[in-house]
């Protein structure tokens, strides 16, 4: 029962989803008990299966305490291969993590000697979905063999989370990194085929060659806009002027400096987009940047203009969905809707999305928000990556 004071803490994305985790003889498997924990602080129930090798690194009790389920050891009279991971067994994927070079090439090669490889041979039988995580001196895992070992288990629906190389080693993911890729293979798929563009974060408007205006903006929102479409299928251009380090297959990020290489960036990534979220909060004046180090005065006057609204650009060359953000200060409940809703006639958008600065949002964990489209009205809060969920569950609910 300690686990239900974890379970769904993070967020509720894998409520419902029961995970096996499958972990070899790596020295990477002392993660597994943070991995399985996180996991669980998602909403998912876990169970974890162990190779002999596996059990010399790390002692089944402590997979019993992370999971709160008993851990398969062996395979015996109750067929835990089939009960978990056979055409009716109760299990929605098959994580193995850590995976070594042994056991990747095991299963690629239809053995299964071990409950791991048992597992898998069950799951791959079955069709359930498998995620591999693999964890091996770089030597192994460029061997000729072992490659080819992974693209064979590619082709038969595998997927592979990409490790970290560092120290002549392919290091086990961030344990984050792991969680997204369980949290897209299990998650809805509306956006899938669908390319979106999303932007984040403040712009830099130069001064002089050391100096610049900007805002408070951490793009966090526009970021957990860009993971949560990720995980529905998307594939995701971010657009931004921080580096958030997102390293996923099918999202790119695209890094821009002031409102001008915004726009441009933008305008180029839009062709074959079906969808833009325009989240950043962008300069709204250019500055007349001085050639050299201004020096030290009592009194210094800056030429600003007016810089270009890049939803008005974009919506010259793009006739599809956008989304909108509104930044306001000191405004009424009533007069951030009122405003919304007008920016959503104004521009032809298809959704705004609208704070009070001043009350919570800019450069913080949480926000309070009001959403606007044509069929409704409705108030978020609470922090940014479950109120970007929320956003983009209504886009979904009001114009999928």
């Amino acid at each position: 029962m300690h686990l239900e004071r974890i379970r769904g803490v993070e967020s509720r994305r894998l409520e419902g989803k029961k995970i096996v985790l499958g972990v070899t003889g790596s020295i990477a498997a002392v993660e597994c008990v943070k991995l399985a924990r996180e996991l669980a602080r998602r909403g998912a129930e876990v169970f974890a299966v162990m190779s002999e090798a596996a059990q010399k690194i790390i002692h089944p009790y402590a997979l019993e305490f992370a999971t709160g389920n008993r851990v398969v050891t062996e395979i015996t009279g109750m067929i835990e291969h089939v009960n978990y991971l056979g055409k009716d067994g109760f299990a929605d994927l098959y994580l193995i993590a850590p995976a070594t070079a042994n056991t990747i090439s095991k299963i690629a090669n239809g053995i299964d000697d071990t409950p791991v490889t048992t597992f898998a041979t069950a799951a791959l039988g079955s069709g359930k979905p498998m995620l591999i995580a693999p964890a091996m001196h770089a030597a192994m895992i460029e061997n000729k063999a072992v490659k080819e070992n992974i693209e064979k288990l590619k082709k038969m629906g595998v997927e592979f989370i990409e490790p970290k190389f560092a120290e002549e080693k392919a290091k086990f993911p961030d344990i984050e990194k792991i969680c997204l890729h369980v949290e897209r293979k299990l998650y809805s798929k509306e956006f899938l085929g669908k390319k979106v563009l999303v932007t984040a974060g403040p712009t830099y408007e130069q001064i002089d060659p050391v100096r610049f205006i900007s805002n408070r903006s951490s793009g966090l929102m526009g970021k957990e806009i860009a993971l949560e479409l990720w995980r529905r299928g998307a594939e995701v251009v971010l657009v931004s002027s921080k580096d958030f380090g997102i390293d996923l297959p099918n999202f790119r990020e695209v890094h821009v400096w002031s409102v001008r290489d915004m726009l441009n960036a933008v305008l180029e990534e839009i062709k074959g987009c079906d969808l833009f979220v325009s989240s950043a909060a962008p300069a709204d004046f250019e500055v007349e940047m001085r050639d050299k180090k201004i020096k030290t005065a009592p009194e210094l006057v800056l030429k600003l203009k007016e810089a270009p609204k890049i939803i008005k650009e974009v919506r010259r060359v793009y006739g599809g969905h956008i989304v909108g953000f509104k930044a306001e200060t000191g405004l009424s409940d009533e007069e951030l809707a009122k405003i919304a809703k007008e920016r959503l006639e104004a521009d032809k958008l298809a959704m705004v999305v609208a704070n009070d600065v001043l009350e919570r949002g800019m450069g913080t964990e949480e926000t309070r928000v009001v959403v606007v489209t044509a069929r409704r009205t409705q108030w978020l809060e609470g922090r940014k990556s479950l109120v970007a969920q929320k956003i983009v569950e209504i886009y979904v609910e009001d114009l999928l």
